[in-house]
């Protein structure tokens, strides 16, 4: 069946070609009729395979003044689809994305064919909508572009989704987010694409210092730029004033898109007192599996956003970028050996009460080779998303540890160190429950110390995971309070049953009236939430005096015993007293 074409505004018929699929053949010679039916037959086959991709397809001039269209209405007219012929491509692109689709027609010009954009439409009601756009400009049509337009655009969620459908570029979490999708998806289905990183120096104050007409010129050409050569349209991000991340396909070089940057700063008066600088990144490094290679991409833009100084502003680029990507590669294949192959140990500190010595409970803590401190250790694995992972690998180690103890009669409780970030994950609740859940009444013998090296943006919804822990018999206590991100705000926000004093607190009463008073401030807002406390880093005499004067009965620290891999020593005998001023506890 011949499918039905629309006519153009001059009322000749409209070549229909279907932009991924390549020129027009051209028929064989021959008599006339049969050459006549060779090319309507190819030129219904060019509108099947074009139509078996796309809802809409649209022939446009240079300037976006729409030739011809065939297909679904798309929501852009009240009308046949042929009413579409005579206006403007722009009339029903979005507002925001107009500056955006002006790039893709650039690239169409300059590329001959681009991959389908996600693209921001305005419906004839007012509506916005997203669709997925297409096109290639063809030798034999000079001056015309074809077009396609696929309703069904992939659903993004999250910041991500939300800068897309206002036509912005990601922020960094954002742009980290569909980073990781990327490869994910680059990997499975064997796509070519690279990531460049895009440092624009001193752009963010030259922007400021320039009239606002002219700043929003810079600010809306360059995001619809970046916008435009981007995979699929919604894959580039601003991840600081001056600094970008753009995944794209192969073909995009790093020279080219300094020099468009450049033209556009040009274009709107601007002038740079910096240079512009990319890096680009190679997205098909097999050295780990991809979620790995994932981490190692993700950790490497987040490096290149909050660097200082020179790290990414030195002459030679594989100095820059290149190195920290093969060094978080090479670090993230250690982290994951050491995971696989519970390539560490665990060691025991005990938490005592000051007054009679006896252990009250037990911490466990971690020790890997190679690794230059636990905390760099741990920092490291939540830098790049694999402390869950490790987390819960440290939760059954710790409990294979008290099954193989389980009947000795003094068993101590032991603290493990959970990250904030591991808690804040949707699924850690399921599989924490999963892991613990073997060891029956076991598992009432650990206590969550809560480790917060980062941030915590949403102090609601880990109280909220807490309480529910709280609520399956786990005893709650929070780490490093008063230094790091332990704040006050934690402490407010978090129902807990313990809560450890940063030792530099301890250490600093001793000597500074001021420190004192910061100290005892702590230790009467703690008491007033219902928290026991634990004294830190306790190494002197002085300090647990000090402690048990401000009514602090625990404490943890070298004076008492420094950490020991002889779980068996606590677990058979762990009350030891003070004998002579000393404590008769391992060292």
């Amino acid at each position: 069946m011949t499918m039905p074409l629309a006519q153009d505004s001059a009322g000749r018929s409209a070549p229909v070609i279907a932009p991924a699929i390549g020129p027009v053949v051209t028929p064989a010679a021959g008599p006339a009729a049969p050459r006549r039916q060779a090319s309507s037959r190819d030129r219904d086959r060019f509108v099947g395979f074009a139509f078996a991709a796309a809802d809409l397809l649209i022939e446009t001039d240079a300037q976006g003044n729409i030739l011809f269209s065939a297909g679904a209405r798309c929501r852009l007219t009240k009308g046949e689809v042929g009413g579409l012929v005579g206006t403007n491509l722009m009339e029903v692109v979005a507002p925001g994305d107009r500056k955006y689709v002006h790039v893709l027609f650039d690239r169409i010009r300059e590329k001959a064919r681009i991959k389908p954009s996600r693209v921001l439409f305005q419906a004839f009601d007012g509506q916005q909508f997203p669709a997925l756009l297409g096109g290639c400009r063809l030798d034999s049509c000079p001056g015309s572009l074809f077009l396609t337009v696929l309703l069904t655009a992939p659903q993004r969620h999250g910041a991500g989704a939300a800068a897309a459908a206002q036509g912005e570029l990601l922020d960094q979490t954002g742009f980290a987010g569909i980073l990781e999708e990327r490869i994910l998806a680059a990997r499975e289905k064997g796509l070519d694409q690279g990531l460049t990183l895009l440092l624009v120096e001193g752009l963010q104050a030259m922007v400021e210092a320039m009239p606002e007409g002219a700043a929003a010129e810079v600010r809306e050409g360059i995001d619809a730029y970046l916008r435009g050569i981007s995979a699929d349209g919604d894959s580039a991000g601003q991840l600081t004033g001056d600094r970008y991340g753009i995944v794209h396909t192969t073909d995009i070089d790093g020279n080219e898109v300094q020099g468009h940057i450049a033209q556009i700063i040009e274009a709107a008066g601007g002038a740079l007192p910096g240079g512009i600088r990319s890096w680009t990144l190679d997205m098909a490094d097999d050295r780990l599996d991809a979620a790995d290679a994932a981490r190692a991409l993700v950790y490497t833009v987040q490096a290149f956003a909050s660097a200082q100084g020179g790290e990414f502003t030195i002459s030679s680029l594989e100095d820059g970028a290149n190195r920290l990507m093969a060094g978080a590669v090479e670090r993230i294949g250690q982290l994951r050996a050491t995971i696989d192959n519970r390539d560490f140990i665990v060691v025991y500190q005990p938490i005592v009460d000051i007054g009679t010595g006896a252990v009250h409970h037990l911490e466990a803590l971690t020790r890997v080779d190679g690794m230059k401190s636990p905390a760099d250790f741990i920092t490291f694995a939540e830098d790049v998303g694999l402390i869950y992972d490790f987390d819960l690998l440290l939760t059954r180690t710790v409990l294979d540890t008290l099954q193989e103890f389980r009947k000795e009669p003094k068993l101590p409780d032991v603290a493990i160190n959970l990250s904030a970030k591991t808690l804040m994950s949707p699924i850690f609740l399921k599989q924490f429950q999963s892991v613990v859940a073997p060891y029956g009444d076991l598992a009432a013998k650990l206590l969550i110390e809560v480790t917060e090296t980062v941030v915590v943006t949403d102090i609601a919804k880990l109280n909220e995971v807490l309480q529910k822990l709280r609520e399956g018999g786990f005893r709650i206590c929070l780490d490093d309070v008063g230094a790091g991100s332990t704040s006050f705000q934690s402490l407010y926000g978090i129902q807990a049953d313990y809560a450890k004093i940063d030792g530099s607190f301890v250490r600093g009463a001793v000597g500074n009236p001021r420190d004192m008073a910061m100290l005892r401030s702590m230790v009467d807002v703690c008491r007033q939430l219902g928290l026991d406390l634990i004294g830190e880093q306790v190494e002197e005499t002085v300090h647990a005096d000090l402690l048990t004067g401000l009514g602090v009965s625990l404490a943890q620290g070298f004076l008492f015993s420094r950490p020991s891999r002889d779980f068996a020593y606590f677990a058979k005998d762990w009350s030891k007293v003070r004998s002579g001023g000393k404590v008769l506890l391992k060292g």
